[in-house]
């Protein structure tokens, strides 16, 4: 079935990114909170060096500024606010590296995106119930394969990959960053739609690519005076700021309220009520990546959408979608801080 995904999807550029800065930074401040005066925390600081750990949480995404076809270079520092304190020339040269072990060393489609940026999502359809891999949008290096080879090389277990790590230091900073996108309800679970715009599902009657979502990408919202914010910043898609907003890119953002100086003691003790983990790190992606799935359904639900016009549908919010929106936020926000920190400490432990 992946083979057939990726035979598909070979003219279709997947844009799909997940939480924008502010979002990642929310989720690695929950999580530095809840390691604090613990181990785990001095063995973070001992990989990360001089970043910090809400820092880290933007490196998988400031490296998508690097160019493969410019050599690997990095054209455009400054573009984004938020990336600035990672384009020293060290930092630059770091990304650069890990961009070119991890571009075309995997199984990708001729105008697909790079084997770094694939490893941020899946798209599986909103039918299925969980996650298991070989449904139409999963990869072995999706984000929940990729979280998993990341967690083997902290474990310090054979990971084949991709991604292709070259230390524990460059799995860690990686991790940091997948595990806020799998909690991304759109960045797991998507919808697949005919024509008229109606539901079909890739698994039970083939894969028509022209049905695939692209994550909620192609499609296009109506009334966006009564959306929530969009997010900003290279996890926005390119083309963000022309037209309709897409669905896609107004998960991506958070409202004041979820930004990571609103981390306080009343929202770390949430996150501590988050349930524990149990059996095996690499196997708990899986089981997150289902959750997401979960939500994702709720994020669809009620949607009005129209019959395809060019390569996008166009979608109507339902009465109360952006207080559902922002609820399922900072559900999936506090859980992953609080799963963040719970695999840090599982697999940095001594």
């Amino acid at each position: 079935m992946r083979s057939v995904l990726a035979t598909a999807l070979l003219a279709t550029p997947l844009l799909a990114h997940a939480w924008g800065a502010d979002g990642h930074q929310t989720v690695a401040t929950l999580a530095a909170g809840l390691i604090k005066g613990t181990p785990t925390e001095a063995r973070v600081a001992a990989l990360l060096g001089d970043l910090s750990l809400p820092l880290a949480s933007l490196w998988a995404d400031c490296a998508k500024g690097v160019s493969p076809a410019q050599n690997y270079t990095y054209p455009s520092p400054g573009k984004y606010a938020e990336c600035v304190p990672l384009e020293t020339p060290a930092r630059i040269a770091e990304m650069a590296d890990y961009v070119r072990r991890n571009d075309k060393q995997c199984q990708i489609g001729l105008d697909e995106d790079s084997c770094h940026r694939q490893a941020h999502y899946a798209d599986i359809a909103v039918q299925r119930s969980r996650y298991v891999l070989g449904f139409v949008g999963t990869r072995a290096d999706d984000v929940a394969g990729a979280l998993r080879t990341a967690i083997l090389v902290l474990q310090g277990k054979p990971a084949d990959g991709p991604p292709h790590f070259k230390s524990k230091r460059e799995a860690l900073i990686v991790l940091v960053h997948l595990v806020g996108d799998l909690h991304q309800p759109l960045h797991v679970g998507s919808l697949y739609l005919d024509p008229q715009g109606h539901r079909v599902d890739p698994d039970k009657t083939g894969l028509d690519v022209g049905s695939f979502t692209v994550g909620g990408n192609s499609l296009w919202v109506e009334r966006p005076t009564q959306l929530p914010p969009a997010a900003s910043g290279p996890a926005q898609p390119a083309s963000a700021g022309f037209g309709p907003p897409k669905l896609h890119t107004l998960w991506d953002g958070v409202p004041e309220k979820l930004k990571p100086q609103r981390v306080d003691a009343a929202w770390l003790a949430q996150a501590r009520k988050v349930r524990d983990n149990t059996g095996d790190p690499a196997d708990w992606p899986a089981r997150w990546a289902t959750q997401s799935l979960e939500q994702s359904r709720l994020a669809f639900e009620g949607l009005s959408i129209s019959a395809k016009q060019g390569s996008h549908w166009t979608v109507a919010l339902p009465p109360g979608y952006n207080a559902r929106a922002e609820a399922i936020k900072r559900e999936q926000l506090t859980q992953a801080g609080a799963r963040l920190a719970m695999v840090l400490k599982a697999v940095l432990a001594d």
